[in-house]
């Protein structure tokens, strides 16, 4: 799991593979909930995928490049582009089937 910036998210973006980004804060309760299950979810598909992590309070040019207005805010990425967002908090199986779902897309 990566930290994304600004800095180096092109680099992530240039990558074939989907990218999965999870907008979080550090006060955000419901980010705290989310937080651990992106984390398993992301380590079962790394394969499918590549996971990051954008902190919104260090980050905010990122997060209103992707008009992120509620947190926690996951954008799935295919070649630059969103194809899919998913606001607020997911239990692990709810999370998982979406993303699985997403990935499984050709």
């Amino acid at each position: 799991m990566q930290e994304v910036t600004e800095k180096n998210i092109q680099e992530l973006l240039a990558q074939p593979k989907i990218v999965v980004l999870d907008f979080w804060a550090e006060w955000c309760g419901p980010c705290k909930q989310l937080g651990p299950i992106f984390e398993k979810v992301a380590g079962t598909l790394t394969s499918k995928a590549i996971f990051g992590k954008v902190n919104v309070d260090n980050e905010e040019q990122l997060a209103q490049k992707y008009e992120v207005r509620g947190i926690p805010c996951v954008i799935v990425l295919s070649k630059g582009e969103e194809v899919d967002r998913i606001v607020g908090a997911l239990s692990e199986a709810d999370f998982r089937k979406k993303l699985e779902a997403l990935l499984a897309r050709p």
